[in-house]
């Protein structure tokens, strides 16, 4: 059987060489850094441990669920943790609940928001299209407002009206003010089921999941410090990649780079239009600023949601929530989360800089004492999201098209797809995608 040729060691290469692994299709793994994961690592720092994001395994295939499992054995937790949005000095219960909200917002907003949902004053004569309009749909104008369009908006640094309504993935579904009314009075069972508080994670971090599909595979698969300069092509098939300066032949590729990475290195290069497109598709970049304290416990929560713009973070998680070998027993660290621009003063910031803006933050907001902090460290997460722009729509239709030109080509993961994937998503994907291979 023709070896298979898988460029990055990230969640979708590893899903693929997974379902390779399993169908005892031959397979080399190019992974440009020297560790599996991508952006979705465990990361030791001193006696912590902290994840590359906020990341869960929550329980939306059973297949891929019971693949998971066997891996993990015993270290798969069971986790039940609520999250809160930080909003105003006060913490609301997330997914939203009408009896904490009647509770932390003032008696007018609250009858302003029953009275546009429940009297329909804010309608659609059509099914939205972006954002902005599934938010007022599901919560009405002023609840949108008042957490999710500020939050989105920071998150995706992009007006809501511009996103489109799917940048959200099932967040949305059938949550609305009365659906919160029905749960609220037992009438109806709750429907965001993987937004609550309840999923999977794995006792030493999100990151094992990875590294245990790397022993599943067999470390003689994976090529480290590998990078992919070039794919070459001729009419409509891939003949070879350049790793490291050297030229490799291959009949089959997958590709898990950014889908405007692996445009540019297509050699001969894409046709100028194609050229020009990928220029208008958006990725998103991610940086962290991890900061150990010396108290036992920071929150409660699985992870706290910052709307307001004045703050620079849009989330913070406490890993020691998800497992507590995450931490010592009487120390916590805290993950905080800026989106930015690649070319943003915050992402290119030193890291001193970086960490004195969100330590001065977070202590102007009361959440953390100056006297408790040990350490802090900065880490840089790159084509963390997809950009889901309205605009770019069209162009990414039109690239996509490109690429399935390529017989041998196949193409999987978020940042690839320019879709918001999740693990048992691309586990899917990947057990349908390598089918094209046996």
């Amino acid at each position: 059987m023709k070896e298979l040729h898988i460029i990055g060691g990230g969640p979708a290469g590893l899903a693929i060489g997974y379902h390779a692994k399993k169908n005892k299709i031959p397979i080399k793994i190019y992974e440009g850094s020297d560790f599996v994961g991508g952006n979705c690592r465990t990361i030791e720092f001193g006696d912590f441990k902290y994840d590359t994001g906020a990341h869960r395994f929550h329980n939306k295939d059973e297949e891929t669920t019971s693949i998971i499992k066997s891996l993990l054995k015993d270290e798969l937790l069971n986790i039940n943790v609520p999250s809160k949005i930080f909003s105003d000095g006060k913490m609301i219960n997330f997914p939203l609940e009408f009896t904490n909200l009647n509770r932390s917002l003032d008696k007018t907003v609250i009858l302003k928001i029953i009275f546009e949902n429940i009297f329909k004053t804010f309608s659609f004569n059509k099914l939205p299209n972006n954002f902005r309009d599934l938010a007022y749909k599901n919560y009405g104008k002023t609840l949108s407002e008042l957490f999710l369009i500020n939050y989105s908006e920071k998150l995706w640094g992009r007006k809501a009206d511009s996103l489109k309504d799917g940048i959200s993935g099932n967040r949305l579904k059938h949550l609305n003010i009365i659906s919160m009314l029905k749960n609220m009075i037992g009438l109806q069972k709750k429907d965001a089921e993987h937004l609550d508080g309840s999923f999977y994670y794995p006792k030493n971090g999100y990151g094992t999941i990875f590294e245990a599909i790397k022993e599943y595979i067999g470390s003689e698969s994976f090529q480290f410090s590998s990078k992919v300069s070039e794919i070459h092509h001729k009419e409509n098939l891939i003949t070879g990649i350049l790793v490291n300066d050297k030229s490799i032949q291959t009949e089959n590729l997958v590709s898990t780079l950014p889908l405007n990475v692996l445009i540019n290195i297509l050699r001969p290069h894409p046709p100028k239009e194609i050229l020009e497109q990928i220029n208008n598709i958006e990725f998103r970049f991610l940086r962290l600023g991890v900061i150990c304290l010396d108290i036992k416990s920071f929150s409660e929560n699985a992870s706290i949601y910052f709307p307001e713009k004045d703050i620079p973070f849009t989330r913070i998680y406490e890993p020691k929530n998800r497992s507590k070998a995450m931490a010592p027993k009487d120390k916590t660290c805290i993950v905080v989360e800026v989106p930015c621009e690649k070319d943003d003063l915050l992402y290119n910031c030193d890291d001193d800089q970086f960490l004195e803006i969100i330590i001065v933050s977070l202590l102007k907001n009361n959440l953390i004492d100056k006297k408790n902090i040990i350490d802090s460290i900065s880490l840089k997460v790159p084509y963390a999201y997809p950009i889901l722009n309205q605009s770019s729509i069209p162009n990414l239709e039109k690239i996509t098209s490109f690429v399935k030109t390529y017989t041998n080509l196949c193409n999987i993961g978020r940042s690839a797809q320019f879709q918001y994937l999740h693990t048992h998503d691309l586990f899917l994907q990947a057990k349908q995608k390598i089918s094209q291979f046996i």
